[in-house]
């Protein structure tokens, strides 16, 4: 594909993409308000979780299917970002097109199944007695946790779409499609995928894909990166480079230098001394 084709479709496709980074971000806000655990405190305990689950499982499914159907519109966003990349030298692999699309299905399908399971071991420890105490807590071992296959499956959906939020956003900052901001942000939202925080993660992943998105749309503020024009790597302008106090990548000057030597300056001529000389006695 030509450079200009290169730019046409990205023309093309921006807004499809943009609008996929906008739903996936809303959805993940939504998703994390619809289940809370009543005791936060102890969440990392299995009957108190186990509780929660049973009594609000409407809610806990439905962020369940929410948190999917935004991983699986990551597909379109992170397949544009990938293309863009890819273009402009970025240095990512070709076959990093077939992560882009399994990683977020395999997170997908591991949400909602994984969900379903929850649902079930709640019930049930709901259903019996004990559910309180020492008691209740060896209870909850006994039932056993998620299965082995639902296991590895979310693992690897999980480290796929964490990777993609770390890996494309430093390739993409390297040709200049990302400010260094957008590159740090992406990273840091490519951890909370592994290491969830309750009420911080959906929020700046959130963030992060509404901002690609406006950029995807030429929407920045200042303007975007020249890579996004001219179809090759160029680095984003900084602060000052966009405030005119600094030229911009590939407008400094270079001296020239001249084959033929400088002519000397010519030596100005002494004038001629007005004082006389003595006459000797």
């Amino acid at each position: 594909m030509s450079r200009e084709e290169q730019l046409q479709w990205e023309a093309r496709w921006a807004r499809p993409a943009a609008g996929a980074a906008f739903l996936a971000g809303a959805l993940l806000l939504v998703s994390a308000l619809l289940f809370f655990p009543k005791d936060r405190e102890g969440i990392e305990r299995n009957p108190d979780l186990l509780l929660s689950i049973d009594e609000q499982s409407g809610g806990y499914l439905a962020s369940a299917v929410l948190s999917a159907i935004a991983a699986l519109l990551l597909i379109g966003v992170f397949l544009y970002l990938f293309r863009a990349t890819l273009a402009r030298g970025g240095g990512v692999p070709s076959w990093f097109v077939y992560l882009v699309v399994a990683a977020p299905i395999l997170y997908a399908v591991s949400t909602v199944a994984g969900a379903f399971e929850a649902i079930d071991l709640g019930d049930e420890f709901a259903s019996g007695e004990p559910i309180r105490g020492e008691a209740g807590e060896d209870r909850a071992t006994e039932l056993g946790g998620t299965s082995a296959g639902l296991v590895a499956l979310a693992t690897a959906g999980t480290v796929g779409v964490a990777f993609l939020f770390v890996m494309l956003p430093l390739r993409a900052r390297r040709v200049g499609l990302l400010s260094p901001f957008m590159g740090i942000l992406g990273v840091i939202a490519g951890a909370l995928v592994v290491f969830q925080l309750t009420g911080v993660s959906s929020v700046i992943q959130a963030f992060w894909l509404g901002a690609l998105g406006m950029l995807f749309l030429g929407n920045w503020p200042g303007g975007r990166g020249p890579a996004w024009e001219s179809g090759q790597a160029e680095p984003w302008p900084s602060a000052a480079q966009k405030r005119g106090l600094a030229p911009m990548p590939g407008q400094e000057e270079e001296p020239t230098l001249d084959p033929t030597p400088p002519e000397p300056e010519p030596v100005p001529e002494r004038p001629a001394s007005r004082k006389r000389r003595r006459k000797k006695p």
